[in-house]
């Protein structure tokens, strides 16, 4: 860390105790809602909650955390945008009526709820593999987030039966949980986006001037924790190659490092085939466009899940993942076929059973008490919209 950022830290630091102890001077505004995401765009469960808000009760203020002024794009222009850690971002903070977040991005600072104040968790994963308790993870300072989490949230809101299990089992185990469905899963279910009126495949075909009859897959692993050499060795190639010999067209590859890996590295868009998937900003709306799905553990591929549409498994570092972070069951228990190298990943693409997937993720989101339907976003915004009025939902 240099000096400009140890002094940034520190400011922050004073900050936060000052409005801190100065919270009480600080009115609440029944009609602010303030929406935190660790990308800290405008995007996952969030997104689609402060959207439906917006268009359930348009007077209702959105105020959304950013890191830095450059980050104050991709917004409707409804919604506000704070910088974290300035003063107008405390004062936002502490006259917000509801607090919603998609992580510990609320609770990682020295700041307080306030009574009278709302804090809903959103979480962004569904039905994911990758296990989140504190057993699995050594790293304290975010175990003793995640259960101040469990201590300051009102809500949390849950799309199966298997997640609520999870969260029971790691840092919410006596948070009310909302089996609304994920907000975010509403597209993927409708297939489109209907309330932007909005063709996603186009949408996003148009954004890399694709033509519009372009066969996409998307390959996007989860978060790394040590340096890997993963992201760069995956064939791109070869995944365009195997899938235009099994299911035909063109293909173009996306390649999508994941956000906190994007902080610090970039994309290699090797050639006119393979895309930079991190310079689109949802990748939800790519989840809608694309064609198939590749990813190694991350949660993403288990909302995709629910749009049926092929995907795989590729996890060269399998054993060594195991063996450090753990699975809540077996990976080799979902629909998606597992492959551990190229010549493997090639082959399975090749003997890939359309019919026998789509049987097999009935079954699993079936197995998993998975409850999203495409309408979560407006029972959400409907829990978000009483809490304003202090009218508590039914947990």
């Amino acid at each position: 860390m240099n000096v400009s950022e140890f002094s940034q830290k520190s400011v922050r630091r004073i900050l936060a105790y000052w409005y801190k102890a100065m919270r009480g001077r600080i009115a609440i505004q029944q009609n602010k809602v303030m929406f935190f995401t660790f990308q800290g765009q405008y995007t996952c469960n969030p997104k689609y909650i402060c959207r439906s808000l917006h268009e359930l009760s348009p007077e209702t203020r959105c105020v959304w955390v950013v890191a830095c002024d450059g980050d104050r794009t991709g917004f409707p222009d409804f919604a506000e945008t704070v910088i974290y850690g300035t003063p107008e971002y405390y004062r936002a903070l502490y006259s917000s009526k509801a607090l919603i977040d998609n992580g510990f991005n609320f609770v990682r600072q020295p700041v307080e709820k306030k009574k009278g104040q709302y804090y809903i968790e959103t979480m962004h994963g569904s039905l994911g593999i990758k296990r989140i308790d504190a057993a699995s993870n050594p790293n304290r300072k975010r175990n003793r987030i995640g259960y101040r989490c469990g201590a300051l949230a009102d809500y949390i809101i849950s799309n199966s039966e298997f997640e609520t299990d999870v969260y029971r089992s790691s840092f919410w185990e006596k948070t009310p949980v909302l089996m609304y469905g994920h907000a975010r899963n509403d597209i993927l279910i409708r297939g489109r986006d209907d309330d932007a009126d909005c063709d996603l495949r186009e949408k996003v075909r148009s954004f890399y001037g694709l033509p519009g009859d372009a066969k996409l897959a998307l390959y996007a692993p989860t978060f790394a924790r040590e340096a890997s050499k993963e992201f760069e060795e995956f064939d791109a190639d070869l995944l365009r190659v195997s899938l235009a010999e099994r299911f035909g067209g063109e293909w173009y590859v996306l390649k999508r490092l994941h956000p906190k890996d994007a902080r610090t590295r970039r994309v290699n868009a090797e050639g006119e085939f393979i895309l930079d998937g991190n310079r689109y900003t949802d990748i939800h709306e790519l989840m809608v466009a694309i064609d198939f799905a590749v990813t190694d553990y991350s949660s993403w591929i288990f909302d995709y899940v629910v749009t049926k549409k092929p995907g795989m498994i590729f996890a060269p570092d399998l054993e060594e993942y195991q063996n450090s972070t753990g699975f809540y069951y077996p990976i080799t228990s979902t629909p998606f076929p597992l492959a551990t190298d190229s010549a493997s990943a090639r082959k399975m693409i090749g003997d890939f059973d359309e019919k026998k997937y789509r049987e097999e993720v009935n079954l699993f989101l079936a197995a998993k008490g998975c409850v999203d339907d495409g309408r979560a976003s407006e029972r959400a915004a409907k829990m978000v919209f009483d809490l304003l009025a202090d009218k508590l939902p039914e947990a």
